[in-house]
C-alpha cells in the first residue's frame, strides 16, 4: 500500500480554531457531558447510589418569579 506524501496545509483562521475551542469546552461542561462520565465510570451503580442520581437530576420546579408571591 502507498503512503500518502506529507502536503502542508494552510494554518486554519484564528478565529475559527478559537470558536471551536469554545464549542468543544462547553460540550464538556455540559450536564449530558458530566452525566455521561458517571454512567461510563460505573455502569454497576447501587440502589443508593440511584436514588442519589435521580434526586440530583430531577428537574427544578418551574416557578412564575414574582406572580407566584402575590
Amino acid at each position: 500500500m502507498a503512503t500518502r506524501p506529507y502536503t502542508r496545509r494552510k494554518p486554519l483562521d484564528p478565529e475559527f480554531t478559537r470558536e471551536r475551542a469554545r464549542k468543544a469546552r462547553a460540550a464538556q461542561l455540559s450536564v449530558e457531558h458530566y452525566v455521561q462520565k458517571i454512567v461510563d465510570r460505573a455502569p454497576e451503580l447501587t440502589d443508593e447510589q440511584m436514588e442519589k442520581l435521580r434526586a440530583l437530576l430531577r428537574p427544578a420546579p418551574v416557578c412564575g418569579g414574582a406572580r407566584d408571591a402575590a
